[in-house]
């Protein structure tokens, strides 16, 4: 879980300039939401990011690196312990991530 939320969190870095990292509690769910300020992440593609080797930065650089499998691996990890991963707008254009787990 440690890795999952960290592959998010340099995402956020990487691609938007900052990670910001919330805690919340809703419903009998803890919710961890990660939020960057970067372009942010068309809705056409929100879906996708969570496939294995998908890149939506084409260059493939050595500032950029990645192969294209920490948000596949995370959303593995988050699901396989009851939980959820979703894409969505930040509130200041950049991405925002929200993790969703179970309190039990």
């Amino acid at each position: 879980m440690k890795r999952a939320v960290r592959n998010i969190a340099e995402n956020a870095m990487r691609y938007g300039g900052q990670a910001r990292i919330m805690l919340q509690c809703r419903d009998g769910r803890a919710l961890i939401i990660i939020e960057d300020n970067g372009p942010g992440i068309p809705i056409y593609e929100r879906k996708r990011i969570f496939e294995p080797f998908v890149r939506l930065e084409a260059s493939r650089s050595r500032d950029t690196g990645g192969s294209g499998l920490g948000l596949a691996i995370s959303k593995t990890v988050i699901e396989s312990n009851g939980g959820s991963l979703t894409a969505e707008d930040g509130c200041n254009g950049g991405a925002r991530f929200v993790v969703e787990l179970p309190l039990s």
